[in-house]
C-alpha cells in the first residue's frame, strides 16, 4: 500500500512540475533537409546520388531549471531521378537531462527512419519549385512521458512544399512549408500506466537568403516551427497542452566544395539559435544547435 502511494505522489509531482513532454528529432528537422538536399539543384554533371554523414550537438535550457542535451549523428541518402527525387534520413543521439544540477536522465536512442519523396518543377529560368511526400517510421517506443526521448516515435505522413528564385547566378531566395501529422500510439507514463498519444500535428516555415562564390558559400536564414492538436488518453492534468509550442530559430550555414577524384564534396558547418514562444513559462528559453556535414554527390 505504500509502495502504491508513493508512486502516485511521485507522478503528482511531476505533473505539478509543469515539465513539458519533451523530444527532439533530426530527421524531421526542416533545416537540415533543406540545407543538404541543395547540392542536387547546384549539380553541373550526371550525379544522381548524394551521401551525406552529419555530426550535431543540441543544448535546451528550459525557463525551469531543466536542461537537455543531444550529441549524435545523421546519415542521409539521396538518389535524384529526374524530375523526382527520394530521400532517407536515420539518427541516433545521446540524450542527456538534468534538473536543478542533477542528472534526471542519460541514454543512448535512435530517432525515426523518414522517407521522402519528390519531384522537381522549373516555373521559369530563376523559379523552381519541389514537392514532396514524407512518411515517417518509428524505431522505438514513446518514452517523453517519463524522460527527455530522441525521434517522435509516431508514424508520421506529411507533405512539402518548397522552391527557389534566384536573384543571379550566385545567390538565391529559398522559401518553403511542410505539414506532418503525427498517427496516435501507445505510451507508457513513469507508474506504466498506458496512454493513447500523439503530438497532433506540426507546420514549417522557412525562408532562407543563400549566396556562392567560387568554392565557398553562405546561408542565412529563418524558421518556424508550429506544435498542435496534442491529444492523451487517459489525460494527465495539462500536459497535453505544454505540448503544443511555437518556436522560432535563426540560422547560418557555411559551405565549402571541393573535389576529390573528380567527385564533388561538401562541408557545412551549421551554427543556428531558437526559443519557444509559447509555452511561455515552461518552453524552451534558448535552443542552440552545432553541426558539421560531409556531402558527397556523384
Amino acid at each position: 500500500m505504500n509502495a502504491i502511494l508513493s508512486r502516485w505522489l511521485l507522478l503528482l509531482l511531476y505533473v505539478l512540475s509543469g515539465e513539458p513532454l519533451s523530444a527532439a528529432s533530426m530527421v524531421y528537422s526542416f533545416r537540415i533537409a533543406q540545407i543538404t538536399k541543395q547540392p542536387l539543384a547546384e549539380k553541373t554533371g550526371n550525379q544522381r546520388y548524394d551521401v551525406i554523414a552529419l555530426i550535431f550537438n543540441q543544448h535546451r535550457k528550459k525557463h525551469t531549471d531543466v536542461s537537455q542535451k543531444f550529441a549524435g549523428g545523421l546519415g542521409s541518402f539521396i538518389y535524384d531521378f529526374e524530375p523526382y527525387y527520394f530521400r532517407t534520413d536515420f539518427a541516433v543521439a545521446h540524450v542527456h537531462e538534468a534538473a536543478c544540477g542533477k542528472t534526471t536522465f542519460s541514454g543512448t536512442e535512435t530517432d525515426d527512419l523518414l522517407f521522402t519523396l519528390g519531384r522537381n518543377f522549373t516555373i521559369n529560368k530563376r523559379t523552381t519549385v519541389t514537392l514532396s511526400g514524407l512518411f515517417g517510421v518509428p524505431t522505438h517506443k514513446i518514452y517523453r512521458l517519463q524522460h527527455a526521448d530522441f525521434g517522435e516515435n509516431q508514424v508520421g505522413l506529411g507533405l512539402q512544399f518548397d522552391g527557389s528564385y534566384e536573384l543571379h547566378h550566385t545567390a538565391a531566395l529559398l522559401y518553403g512549408t511542410r505539414y506532418i501529422y503525427f498517427v496516435p500510439r501507445t505510451a507508457c507514463d513513469s507508474l506504466r500506466q498506458k496512454h493513447t498519444f500523439t503530438i497532433g500535428n506540426v507546420a514549417d516555415l522557412l525562408f532562407a537568403y543563400k549566396n556562392n562564390w567560387g568554392q565557398h558559400g553562405l546561408e542565412f536564414g529563418y524558421t518556424a516551427r508550429f506544435q498542435f492538436g496534442a491529444h492523451i488518453t487517459p489525460n494527465i492534468d495539462d500536459l497535453v497542452q505544454q505540448t503544443n509550442y511555437t518556436r522560432s530559430s535563426f540560422y547560418g550555414v557555411y559551405k565549402y566544395k571541393f573535389f576529390i577524384n573528380k567527385v564533388t564534396n561538401r562541408l557545412l558547418f551549421n551554427i543556428s539559435y531558437g526559443f519557444d514562444h509559447k509555452p511561455k513559462c515552461f518552453g524552451n528559453k534558448r535552443i542552440i544547435t552545432l553541426w558539421l556535414a560531409w556531402s558527397i554527390n556523384f
